[in-house]
């Protein structure tokens, strides 16, 4: 039987190394001296210090990782993923620089029992079970958050999410794992629209509001953010 670690929750920050709201939101959460409930894990220090996404292969892409490979991030996921199984419950925290919405990704086909995802104050749950290679996705018991930062307020952001983490830790340390009463919206995640084949006006998408591409209806995720690779947006069907 694996040892669960006394504290339950652990936080992972910089899974990408230019994205510090993981950082930023922890700094905060210990200065509420909530550091004695929940532990952290700096999943990529190199990348953040250099403010890269990543040094050799994009770390949320390759759990769970290989101790002898080349690439350093592989050697860095079996190191992550040793550490993480310790906990109970784990939080991967992401931005996105072109996103304004925040949400709950769990990269599989169905949301797994093994994590109280009610308890965390998001609206919104998307499923994607495709690419492989996310720490959640290997593990039942953990979650990714991502915070949507265009045209927003950093500090409000930091502001939310660390409400959000608080519930969650004082929801755990408490045992008070009952699902709270509301509504989440469970999308999933099934291609994405590769600017090839988009016939309309990009600025036309807004994510998680209906749209058309010739035939094909479907909502918007993460509209621009991944024009570098000619990605418009990710396609998603509402699933509730």
């Amino acid at each position: 039987m694996k040892k669960i670690n006394n504290k339950k929750i652990l936080i992972i920050a910089g899974t990408h190394g230019n994205e510090k709201i993981g950082i930023e939101l922890i700094k905060k959460l210990k200065l509420k001296k909530l550091g004695g409930d929940f532990d952290y894990l700096i999943a990529n220090p190199v990348a953040l210090r250099e403010e890269k996404e990543f040094i050799d292969v994009n770390l949320n892409r390759v759990y769970p990782g290989n101790e002898n490979s080349l690439l350093y991030e592989e050697r860095l996921a079996y190191k992550n993923l040793k550490v993480a199984r310790k906990y109970r419950y784990i939080i991967d925290i992401h931005e996105a620089s072109k996103g304004k919405d925040d949400f709950i990704i769990i990269p599989k086909k169905k949301v797994s029992k093994l994590f109280p995802v009610r308890l965390i104050d998001l609206k919104k749950i998307i499923l994607w079970p495709d690419p492989k290679g996310p720490i959640s996705e290997v593990l039942e018991n953990a979650i990714e958050l991502e915070f949507g930062m265009k045209g927003r307020d950093r500090v409000e952001v930091i502001d939310k999410a660390f409400k959000i983490i608080e519930n969650f830790i004082e929801k755990v340390s408490g045992n008070n794992l009952e699902e709270q009463n509301k509504k989440q919206e469970v999308y999933y995640v099934y291609g994405k629209l590769m600017e090839e084949n988009f016939s309309g006006d990009i600025n036309d998408l807004v994510d998680f509001e209906k749209t058309l591409n010739g035939k094909e209806e479907f909502y918007p995720l993460l509209t621009k953010q991944y024009m570098k690779y000619d990605i418009v947006c990710y396609k998603m069907i509402k699933k509730n």
